[in-house]
């Protein structure tokens, strides 16, 4: 028998047990084209041969940020991870993912293979996938975050590689931008998750007061103290105190807060008693701390043992990409709360708050909605109309209540209006429907993606 019929045949072999398997199983080369699909990938997602495959899986312009394909490429090591997907037809499947090298005939890495294997009914259905489902836990710990954006993800990152240890952690941002919500995550994702979690508001309790709720009083320690206290500290030993508006501590009160950190002791007012805690400490503010460190009305020493582990919350203006899915997010949250159907926003509406710098950050947004919604008729979106008036660019535009619009031109103007700034698979998120279902209607409308030429 001749060599190339015996190659031939092997090729031939090779391909048919990749097309046998159920798993879904691709090759990659390093600019991240796809060379191969095995039926179970296209039947998926259709032939992508060529195109890169953030592109073909995910509706994306660039690479993901938590790709395991470009750490093959870059180290040779294979990969595993556990991924949320959305398919085309806009069902979630939980789906773990292996890859490994690619190498030619000179051992050299030229690309990967990844193989996807469905764990979606497992996770559901039996206890023998323990290890996925604990990983399922630590990746759902920042659900209350809505995030598009690769500074929030790398904060996510950071999260993950310090959550378990014992360092204190300032985070620093605008007020609005989710700083508990932070806070929270860190406590979720450490070794004190099931330990106590206390958190205080250092700037909303009187500061004659504030001390007695940080450390704790003895009974007859001063006016008012009929009986013991133990204050946050004791109160969260052995897991987490979150000390919000930290700025905002009296001098006073920051010389025993940095013993606290120093030497893991507190001693209650008016008493002589110095109790041993184990705490961690998480601070947060919106004050720029090394400006009051400057000022003299924030001791440096102390600022340093909180500074450990920094995490700095960027505002809603320097992420705007976040802004659609927070908004679709709250939106149903509200309606939820107030048992209301509003369809979402208008692309008018959309435009508003991509213009707008929301300088309440998150907290904002959710006002803005809560009020629009109380003025939207059930069923209709959310148009510019039912806004305050500060959200639009042109407040002296007239906007007619009696301005309506079919759903296919909403939809129409809505797919216009976004794929500027935003992927595909954003898209469909917005507006509700499987990115199958958005390609069919750039078909039908004969809707360009930017870049393409009609």
């Amino acid at each position: 028998m001749k060599a190339g019929v015996v190659s031939f045949r092997g090729e031939a072999l090779f391909e048919a047990v990749l097309n046998t398997v159920s798993d879904a199983i691709t090759v990659i080369d390093r600019d991240l084209k796809v060379l191969f699909q095995n039926e179970a990938v296209q039947k998926l997602y259709g032939a992508r041969i060529g195109e890169t495959c953030y592109e073909a899986y995910r509706g994306r312009r660039e690479p993901c940020e938590n790709c395991i394909i470009l750490d093959v490429i870059k180290d040779g090591q294979p990969k595993s991870a556990l991924r949320d997907v959305r398919l085309p037809n806009g069902n979630v499947l939980w789906m773990e993912v292996f890859a490994g090298p690619y190498r030619d005939r000179e051992g050299r890495v030229v690309g990967a293979v990844e193989v996807v294997r469905n764990v979606t009914e497992q996770m559901r259905l039996t206890e023998t996938c323990a290890v996925l489902r604990r990983e399922i836990e630590r990746q759902a710990q920042f659900h209350n975050i809505i995030t598009q954006s690769k500074r929030m993800k790398a904060i996510f990152r950071l999260i993950e590689r310090v959550a378990s240890t014992t360092s204190s952690v300032l985070i620093t941002g605008e007020s609005g931008t989710g700083k508990e919500l932070i806070a929270r995550a860190i406590v979720f994702n450490s070794d004190r998750k099931d330990k106590p979690y206390v958190a205080v508001n250092c700037g909303a309790i009187p500061e004659n007061l504030l001390e007695s709720e940080l450390f704790g009083h003895v009974r007859g320690a001063f006016t008012g103290a009929v009986r013991d206290h133990p204050g946050v500290l004791e109160a969260a030993d052995g897991g987490t105190a979150f000390l919000d508006e930290v700025g905002e501590i009296p001098l006073a009160a920051q010389v025993k807060l940095l013993r606290f950190l120093q030497e893991g002791e507190s001693r209650r007012v008016g008493d002589a008693k110095v109790r041993k805690l184990d705490v961690r400490i998480i601070a947060a503010t919106n004050r720029d701390l090394e400006g009051a460190v400057r000022d003299g009305a924030f001791r440096e020493d102390l600022f340093f043992r909180l500074n450990v582990i920094p995490i700095v919350l960027p505002p809603l203006r320097d992420r705007k990409e976040d802004i659609p899915p927070l908004a679709a997010h709250l939106l149903q949250r509200l309606c939820d709360a107030h048992a209301r159907n509003i369809t979402g926003l208008s692309p008018e509406t959309l435009k508003a708050f991509m213009n707008y710098d929301w300088p309440g950050n998150v907290r904002e947004m959710e006002n803005v909605i809560e009020y629009a919604l109380h003025l939207t008729d059930e069923r209709n979106p959310i148009r510019p109309e039912q806004l305050p008036a500060k959200l639009l660019a042109d407040p002296a535009a007239s906007w007619s209540p009696d301005h309506r619009v079919s759903i296919e031109d909403y939809t129409k103007r809505s797919i216009l209006a976004l794929q500027d700034d935003h992927s595909e698979e954003q898209i469909a998120e917005v507006l509700g429907i499987s990115r199958k279902n958005l390609w069919e209607k750039r078909k039908r409308w004969n809707l360009q993606k930017p870049g393409k030429k009609t």
